[in-house]
């Protein structure tokens, strides 16, 4: 089912009506996932016409695809909480009128590419972009994050130089500049109603999101946020070249990264994440590509066993909390979806 709804309220007494409440979701069945190109039609116009070329890059769970996005539009400001699925695409198509998009994560991770420039945004991370330079992205299963986007004519005169945004900007959502973004943007949602009412309102509230953005991308992040990400990144880095390693355990990864395991857990908790939790979920995705790559050809056993689990049921319980079904059901539901 495909389910596409904007609600609507009064702007003023004279009959304009502005977007204040926005919502856009969209539920497909594993079979539908097959032609996804045709559902995603809605998600090319409003306050999400950046973007484009939408595609599901691999097989989704049995439960099918979703993608759902809810939040306020205050004249072209989105501000909206967003749940994707695995998904591809493109922001961004070299025009003018392609907004400034930022992107916090609070769960699962988001990849941006454009030309050499490369940015994976994590828990507790956000990223500015200009969307008038195409940015191709990604993003994992079942990520959650904020998204915010504004019209670049607001926010461009207030940074010193454009060219700043055309490579991105990262920060850690814990800084105290984004900290104050986000207290704003909860602002907009506890008071609709005067927004609803006032076009003064509404205007003021477009240009200081506005002027916070520019603050954000003009502040060079602390020394502790860079190290902190930095460390981060080394220390997943790690766990991606020793996901068969029986000996990839946190004190494992901190010696390797070079901090001590008290710097390490906290690092991860302040990302909202936990080391060992990490290490799990991509072993476990891993195997899941190993399971579709090879089918029949692969066994259980094995797969468990070289992805470090101390046993078969023990893989099984852990691929059906990530995956919602066993992986004979998962891998069924696949060949039938492939073959129809």
């Amino acid at each position: 089912m495909n389910v596409s709804r904007v609600d609507r309220r009064a702007g003023s007494a004279q009959g304009h009506r502005t977007a204040i409440e926005y919502e856009n979701s969209l539920s497909l069945t594993a079979m539908q996932t097959h032609h996804a190109e045709q559902f995603f039609t809605a998600w090319s116009r409003g306050p999400f016409s950046h973007l484009s070329k939408l595609a599901i890059p691999s097989a989704p769970a049995p439960r099918g695809f979703n993608l759902k996005a809810r939040g306020h539009l205050v004249d072209g400001m989105l501000s909206a909480r967003v749940y994707s699925d695995a998904l591809t695409g493109t922001s961004g198509s070299h025009l003018d009128e392609d907004p400034i998009v930022a992107n916090v994560v609070t769960s699962g991770w988001a990849e941006f590419e454009s030309g050499r420039q490369k940015h994976l945004v994590g828990p507790g991370q956000i990223c500015i972009r200009d969307t008038k330079a195409s940015w191709s992205f990604s993003c994992a299963p079942a990520t959650i994050g904020h998204v915010v986007s504004l019209p670049r004519r607001l926010v461009i005169p207030h940074i010193s130089s454009p060219r700043v945004l055309n490579q991105g900007h990262m920060a850690e959502a814990d800084t105290p500049e984004v900290r104050l973004l986000t207290c704003f943007l909860q602002g907009i949602a506890n008071n609709t109603d005067d927004f609803a009412e006032s076009a003064a309102t509404r205007t003021m509230a477009r240009d200081a999101c506005a002027m916070l953005l520019a603050g954000i991308v003009s502040q060079r992040p602390g020394q502790a946020s860079e190290h902190r990400s930095v460390l981060l990144r080394a220390a997943k880095e790690v766990v991606e070249n020793n996901l068969e390693n029986p000996d990839l355990s946190p004190r494992f990864i901190a010696r390797k990264v070079g901090v001590s395991l008290r710097t390490l857990h906290r690092y991860f908790a302040e990302a909202n994440e936990s080391a060992m939790e990490f290490v799990r979920l991509r072993r476990v995705q891993k195997a899941h590509d190993e399971l579709l790559g090879h089918g029949d050809v692969i066994r259980l056993s094995d797969i468990s066993a070289r992805m470090c689990y101390s046993d078969v049921s023990h893989f099984i319980r852990h691929f059906k909390s990530v995956y919602g079904a066993t992986p004979a059901a998962y891998v069924k539901e696949f060949r039938k979806a492939g073959s129809a």
